[in-house]
């Protein structure tokens, strides 16, 4: 959104009044990654942009790029004219720093070079007012906050800075890293936390204490690191790279699509600067080499990925917007080679693990890893010596307390686009052999790699040698505390939702896709926000049980009088929620060429089933409920049925008129249910739903054949109030959320029974004289105070519920909170039934 809400939690509120105060932000460095966080800004944001870089061909080459965006998205009706010709006026190319004195938020996207860095923050220190900056953010992609904010000579720079990074493609990755480090005020990174939630629109991985390359990039920069050191041929790169194909992508692919920059200079620094119990800093420093010799050739000659000027790299990759890799460097010979295929002969365990996910549904799963990890082929020997030191080394975080178990996952998620993220693959090798049966599988790739120094002590799980000596792997503490998995998962689906707590041995929440604020004592008020914008918000596996598990935290604060309210709402800019997320009505992975897979009868109906059975406890829970939405699809729409209130921001954007067959520029619909276009049915209720709320069939006809803006739905009283823009929208119905919170419990449940059962008068009468007995309604000596002593002070009432018996509504378990399991992902695994 272009403006930040503070949802209750006062802790931000000045974060959020500096950054709704800000006017400029400047970008120093005109590259791939700084082009990336430029356009992000535009598209999300009315700030004016000043781009800074020494190269005046870096900034005509960035120019020319936007200038490019922008005119495509003006031909597919992605921005209007006059969008296009705004974010041109707002942007500044330069290759002088003195203008920095005008912005806000300086962000430093240059090389790794320390010396080049030092450069840039002493023009900074000279050109900047430190008195109007809110921050200073470094993209870095290896350093600590704490060493690059030494380059700074001021302390008042020094607490204002930041490392704040960003994934590949910016604009398109979710994922953002906000590091303190020892220098930066508390203030300060509160203000990058939520400049890069609400305004970025990212998942954000926040870190209070200095770790180098932060969570995601050191696992990345691994992947590769680690495999580099064998290729040999160009069979090397296609096959043992394959490996993190089975996860997300071979990581040379990747690089040549980033550039190798960035790799090769965080290589260096690695080298240098890695602490000496880092498991893996043998990966950056070996004969006097950060990286092989290969790798310098490639770099010495220019061919550094798809931007080089031979389109060169790892891979040949062809012309055009959308390459892809034509070739492959077979390093021996120094030539580009035809790409061939893995070997099914010595690779079989990678060909059986994704024909077991075809058969099941599943899609790059956990079960068919572990398939892999255990196999006697060169695939289950490369899992063993390239995978598992990673495993530990985000174990080596979790022990050490640089990270959580759910930032890793969730970073591997979101940043690396893992399909299973990797503290979820501990788990399931955890479910399927026992931590004992984990430890001997480390074992054995050590004893597979008996000849290779490095690789014994980057295995060693023990504390016998290596960084690590004397500090036995955290499996052993786990085994101690009889701690079965490192995460939490979902009653419904089994997908990750909470994280352990290794100081109290408890599970918290931890959710990709939702983001939670929890109330204070004085409002009374949770918020829950669906948080993946990217994805327009969609409802899928994994949302339903962070949701589930989300709501019965609220339950649990409900039953101790510490809530009384929930706000929904949607995060990105108009707070879009799309319905059922269309990718699992397919079985298993969509491939044009093969058509749909249709999913098991069962399957389906257990959707519905799940999705519905969530949204009637929310609904009739004790609990008030709104909802605070923009454009509304399928199942996003139908969850919106099921709240006490809903408000809504109005929508404007492109629609065909395929009468007079033209694109205009109008205000859209908020409420559609277009799932009758797909043959297919509101699976989340939606005709009940609307029964229920009033509507007639000609208003549920018109919210199926046409949709129903905003200002319709509130004309027929669907919409309980309707906005023009989303801060306005959210601090209306946040103090509506306020004033619901205070209602009394017991009074509350009564009247949502009353509204599921319908008109009966007896009924009626008797759950009226029940309201007035105190030994029913604690709530009512209170409650009446403040109706017949009104020229008192009314004493504070005493929301909980602990020992009293709500009307027609019991709490889902003894303390309220969320059903977990903690067994990994066992009962998927074949081999544990």
């Amino acid at each position: 959104m272009k403006h930040a809400f503070s949802f209750g939690d006062k802790s931000i509120e000045p974060a959020v009044r500096r950054i709704n105060e800000m006017r400029c932000v400047a970008v120093i460095g005109a590259g791939t990654m700084g082009q990336g966080i430029v356009i992000d800004l535009l598209r999300k944001t009315d700030y004016a942009i000043l781009l800074v870089d020494v190269k005046q061909e870096a900034l005509d080459a960035a120019r020319a790029r936007f200038e490019t965006i922008w005119h495509q998205d003006v031909a597919t009706f992605r921005m209007r004219e006059d969008e296009a010709a705004n974010c041109d006026a707002r942007m500044t190319f330069t290759c002088d720093y003195d203008s920095l004195d005008e912005a806000d938020i300086i962000w430093e996207v240059a090389t790794e070079r320390d010396d080049v860095k030092a450069s840039i923050f002493a023009q900074i220190e000279e050109a900047a007012d430190p008195t109007r900056l809110a921050a200073i953010f470094s993209n870095t992609s290896s350093h600590t906050t704490a060493e690059l904010a030494e380059l700074f000579n001021s302390e008042a720079f020094r607490e204002k800075f930041l490392t704040v990074h960003g994934y590949f493609p910016f604009e398109a990755n979710r994922l953002i890293d906000v590091m303190k480090g020892k220098y930066a005020s508390q203030a300060t990174f509160q203000l990058g936390i939520v400049f890069a939630d609400q305004i970025l629109e990212k998942t954000v991985i926040a870190l209070p204490i200095d770790h180098h390359g932060y969570i995601t990039d050191p696992i990345f920069q691994a992947m590769g690191a680690i495999i580099s050191w064998d290729v040999k041929t160009s069979r090397d790169i296609v096959e043992l790279g394959g490996l993190w194909d089975r996860f997300t992508a071979n990581p040379f692919v990747v690089l040549d699509q980033t550039g190798h920059m960035p790799y090769t200079e965080s290589s260096r620094h690695f080298g240098k600067a890695l602490p000496e119990t880092d498991r893996l800093r043998s990966l950056y420093q070996r004969d006097g080499a950060f990286y092989p010799a290969w790798i310098e050739r490639l770099e010495k000659q220019g061919c550094t990925g798809v931007a080089s000027r031979e389109r060169c790299g790892f891979y040949k990759w062809s012309d055009g917007d959308r390459p892809k890799p034509t070739a492959v460097l077979d390093p021996a010979r120094g030539e580009y080679v035809p790409i061939g295929e893995v070997s099914r002969k010595d690779y079989w365990s990678y060909y059986e693990a994704a024909e077991q996910d075809r058969l099941t549904g599943r899609i790059k799963s956990a079960e068919s890893l572990v398939h892999v990890a255990c196999a006697d082929d060169a695939g289950g020997r490369a899992f063993r010596r390239y995978a598992l030191p990673i495993c530990l080394y985000a174990m080596d975080m979790i022990q050490d307390r640089a990270a959580t178990p759910g930032q890793i996952n969730i970073a591997t998620r979101a940043g690396l686009r893992f399909k299973v993220g990797l503290i979820e693959l501990i788990d399931t090798l955890i479910a399927r052999l026992t931590i004992d049966g984990l430890i001997e599988l480390i074992r054995r790739a050590r004893d597979e790699n008996a000849d290779d120094p490095f690789m014994v002590e980057m295995l060693d799980v023990d504390g016998t040698c290596g960084p690590r000596k004397n500090r036995p792997c955290l499996l052993w503490e786990m085994k101690r505390r009889n701690l079965p998995a490192l995460l939490g998962y979902g009653k419904y689906y089994r997908t990750p939702v909470a994280e352990l707590d290794f100081e109290t041995g408890t599970y918290r929440g931890s959710y990709l896709d939702l983001k939670t604020v929890a109330p204070s004592s004085k409002d009374r008020v949770a918020s829950i926000v669906f948080h993946s914008p990217l994805r327009g918000n969609v409802f899928n596996k994994a949302v339903i049980d962070q949701l589930a598990h989300a709501f019965s935290s609220v339950l649990t604060l409900h039953q101790k009088g510490a809530c009384g309210a929930v706000m929904f709402t949607a995060a990105g800019g108009g707070m879009r929620m799309l319905g059922a997320d269309a990718r699992e009505f397919n079985r298993g992975w969509f491939q044009r060429e093969q058509g749909y897979a249709p999913l098991d009868e069962a399957d389906a109906a257990a959707s519905s089933r799940n999705a519905v059975s969530l949204f009637r406890l929310i609904q009739q829970s004790p609990v008030a409920s709104i909802g605070v939405f923009g454009e509304k699809w399928g199942g996003g729409a139908e969850f919106t049925y099921f709240l006490d209130l809903r408000y809504d921001v109005r929508a404007y954007g492109f629609a065909f008129d395929s009468l007079e067959r033209e694109t205009l520029w109008a205000q859209k619909n908020t409420y559609n249910q277009p799932e009758l276009d797909f043959a297919i049915l509101p699976g989340f209720g939606a005709v009940g739903e609307l029964r229920r709320l009033g509507m007639g069939d000609s208003a549920i006809f018109e919210v199926f054949d046409q949709g129903m803006t905003a200002d319709r739905a509130f004309q027929i009283g669907l919409s309980n109030a309707v906005f023009n823009d989303e801060q306005t929208a959210l601090s209306r119905g946040f103090e509506r959320t306020r004033q619901m919170a205070k209602d009394a419990p017991y009074s509350r449940a009564l009247f949502k029974q009353e509204l599921a059962r319908g008109a009966d008068d007896e009924s009626l009468a008797s759950e009226t004289g029940a309201t007035f007995n105190p030994k029913k309604n604690p709530f009512i000596r209170v409650g009446l105070l403040s109706l017949l002593d009104r020229g008192q002070r009314t004493p504070k009432m005493d929301y909980s519920c602990i020992g009293v018996q709500l009307p027609g509504w019991d709490y889902p378990t003894e303390n309220g909170t969320a059903e977990i399991d903690v067994a990994g992902r066992a009962t998927d695994c074949e081999a544990t039934k």
